[in-house]
């Protein structure tokens, strides 16, 4: 399993901090001319639907899938992705 966020693959699982699977991750994002991961693109199971996370919050890139900083729920208010909202953003 990659241990980069930028060799991520879609389907790779996403694990909140408690350890609980949240959903899983379909695309990786950079901006502008970067080449490094600055968003992940989850699937998040709960809601259904697919938002963006900033690449920080990933803390733990492992054979169990990406962890990340905080609970599922306070990834709630994040936005559904749109991705014509950001034209710098690119898939990696």
């Amino acid at each position: 399993m990659p241990r980069l966020l930028e060799e991520l693959q879609a389907g790779t699982p996403v694990r909140d901090m408690n350890g609980s699977h949240i959903g899983e991750v379909r695309a990786v994002y950079g901006s502008g001319d970067a080449r490094t991961a600055e968003f992940l693109l989850v699937y998040w199971t709960a809601r259904g639907e697919e938002a963006l996370v900033p690449a920080d919050e990933a803390m733990h890139v492992g054979d169990d899938g990406v962890s990340l900083r905080q609970s599922a729920d306070s990834y709630a208010d994040r936005p559904a992705f749109n991705p014509g909202a950001n034209p710098l953003l690119h898939r990696l």
